[in-house]
């Protein structure tokens, strides 16, 4: 039988809690100007409905990154923004 007043061991793996921080806290997309420049990044949410709207295309899988079209470029930006004063 274990000792239950000793010193215990570092639960974190044993309990089941196997989540990385690391990936855990970066909850944004990165997002690219129609030329290619970086801008500011957005919500997974966001990204998703530019993507289903065919605003934007997907660039990069690591770290994920999409590209604003350029046709529709002016109005989306406008979206992405609209967001970062709201937030």
């Amino acid at each position: 039988m274990s000792n239950i007043t000793g010193p215990h061991p570092v639960t974190e793996m044993t309990a089941g809690n196997r989540r990385n921080p690391e990936h855990t806290t970066d909850r944004t997309v990165r997002v690219q100007a129609a030329d290619g420049k970086p801008i500011n990044p957005c919500h997974p949410a966001r990204a998703r409905e530019l993507l289903c709207k065919k605003r934007a295309v997907r660039v990069s899988r690591h770290p994920y990154t999409i590209r604003l079209l350029l046709q529709n470029q002016a109005e989306t930006m406008r979206l992405l923004y609209a967001e970062e004063e709201s937030a």
